[in-house]
């Protein structure tokens, strides 16, 4: 045995000694100092051992996070597109409700229709209702929809095509050609679309004005009743600029229906033959016989 293991040995054996000759206060004394000295250390061992244990109890792996990250976008997409439903028909409800209180008001015979089909390739210039012969909807019926307090000219019936489809031709195009005046002055003229871009609505124009008229920007431009096609004082657009001629000026007009987004329009029919048409205050043309 080696010198050093001697030296411990004997150093340990006196420890011993020397603590059991010590009474029991004394090595209570000693046991207790020990704890206060050692007990915080011993404490904040166990809690980092806590800690330790607990992270790797709750860490998630790479694929976890990655699974759950996925689950919230879901359901965040799922949400927005709740939103956007709860949009539209909010949207839908309100021009409903408009076209409902319009229906009430007006003096016109109307029949209301949804619109059921359009092509890509003449947006602006056709679309396919609802309504046909079991509605008595004829060729050359306006058709309309409701712009705040007054209606929009859409366009017309050019064709029925069954009893239950009918094609509207779109004041936008330019086959559609309808009697106007600038409201508020004597100016009248023909009104008629122009061929435009796919992606931008097109202006409408408004020929043989006076090549002087009045028709400052802003100014609303509505049908004139000539010919007995189109009621009179339906609403066409907006002046947005007017070109003077050498004989006849011409006003570029932006049109008051959106043509874009056209989804429940109104026709309006025709007035039973013999009929004595009287002037409301709205400026329409109603049957006299009418309550």
């Amino acid at each position: 045995m080696s010198r050093i293991n001697i030296i411990v040995l004997v150093a340990f054996v006196g420890l011993l000694v020397w603590v059991f000759l010590f009474g029991q206060g004394t090595v209570s004394r000693i046991q207790r100092g020990a704890q206060e000295v050692f007990g915080p250390v011993i404490s904040g061992a166990n809690r980092v051992e806590e800690t330790v244990s607990g992270l790797g109890k709750e860490t998630l792996s790479g694929v976890e996070l990655r699974a759950q990250l996925e689950d919230a976008e879901r359901e965040r997409d799922r949400l927005r597109l709740e939103v956007l439903k709860l949009d539209e028909l909010v949207d839908e409800n309100n021009a409903l409700r408009q076209a409902l209180n319009y229906v009430e008001r007006s003096p016109l015979k109307l029949v209301p229709a949804r619109v059921i089909s359009r092509k890509p390739s003449n947006w602006y210039n056709t679309l396919v209702i609802d309504k046909g012969h079991s509605a008595a909807i004829a060729p050359d019926s306006p058709v309309i929809v409701p712009v705040g307090e007054r209606a929009g000219l859409v366009g017309k019936v050019s064709e029925v095509i069954g009893n239950d489809s009918s094609v509207v031709i779109l004041l936008s195009d330019e086959v559609c050609q309808v009697s106007a005046r600038i409201e508020g002055t004597t100016e009248q003229g023909i009104l008629s679309g122009e061929r435009g871009a796919l992606s931008i609505m097109p202006d409408l124009k408004l020929r043989y004005l006076s090549k002087d008229a009045v028709a400052p920007p802003g100014r609303l431009v509505i049908t004139s009743g000539a010919g007995g096609l189109f009621p009179e004082n339906l609403l066409l657009g907006r002046v947005k600029e007017f070109k003077p001629g050498a004989i006849t000026g011409e006003a570029l007009v932006e049109a008051a229906v959106n043509f874009d987004v056209l989804k429940n329009v109104f026709v309006i029919l025709p007035e039973p033959s013999g009929a004595a048409p009287q002037t409301t205050d709205a400026g329409l043309s109603r049957n006299a016989t009418e309550p």
